[in-house]
């Protein structure tokens, strides 16, 4: 006879294998595309949309599910770190008043929630992966708040100088028969392909550091 103890099916969530996909790139894109968007509250209205359709599909994923408080709590962006928030602010207003016409700075503004999409999804898929101990099937609203404030302190932290990611192991070198303008435009072309992986490796690195110290 089964012990009465052991966790039913019905409440104990488990992580089914299913292939990684690149939706989270799709939808980091719509974000950037909408955020690009010049009117009004809909680019904000359309981001706040994808970043609750990130949460909802990583959590679907691992056989999880969200409450409607919860999927809010990782949506919104009302409970973003103030220094942060700050710093969006003024660079956005900056870009739409007298720097509106230096693209760099207005493109910076436009990418900022794009980015924070990227992040939700990243690390939310490796909480449930690799932090979430004995979950059940349902994610409330103090979960979600609490998670939420951990990627806000990893973003902001995956910044820091001081924060030491994990290291790539480079490959052993073979003959190199290119030319130098050849070899010099090739490394440009792979550094700048490498910048998401690492900025993945910090966001990773600084979100494993938070939850340690969160306990």
């Amino acid at each position: 006879m089964a012990s009465s103890d052991a966790p039913s099916s019905s409440s104990v969530a488990t992580s089914p294998t299913i292939p990684t996909t690149g939706r989270l790139a799709i939808l980091t894109g719509l974000s950037l595309a909408a955020s690009a968007i010049p009117l009004p509250f809909l680019p904000d209205r359309i981001v706040l949309q994808i970043r609750g359709a990130v949460a909802q599909d990583i959590a679907a994923r691992h056989g999880v599910s969200l409450t409607g408080d919860a999927r809010a709590a990782l949506a919104h962006t009302s409970g973003e770190s103030p220094v942060r928030q700050l710093l969006k602010n003024a660079i956005g207003f900056l870009s739409k008043t007298v720097l509106k016409k230096l693209t760099p700075i207005a493109a910076f503004s436009t990418a900022s929630s794009a980015a924070e999409v990227f992040a939700l999804g990243l690390l939310f898929e490796h909480y449930l992966e690799h932090h979430r101990a004995r979950g059940t099937v349902r994610i409330n609203a103090e979960e979600a708040r609490e998670l939420r404030h951990r990627i806000d302190k990893a973003v902001l932290r995956a910044f820091s100088p001081a924060l030491k990611p994990q290291a790539v192991p480079l490959l052993p070198g073979v003959e190199d028969l290119r030319d130098e303008f050849t070899r010099w435009v090739d490394s440009a072309l792979l550094l700048s392909a490498s910048l998401p992986s690492y900025l993945e490796r910090r966001l990773l690195s600084a979100f494993d550091e938070v939850s340690r110290e969160a306990g």
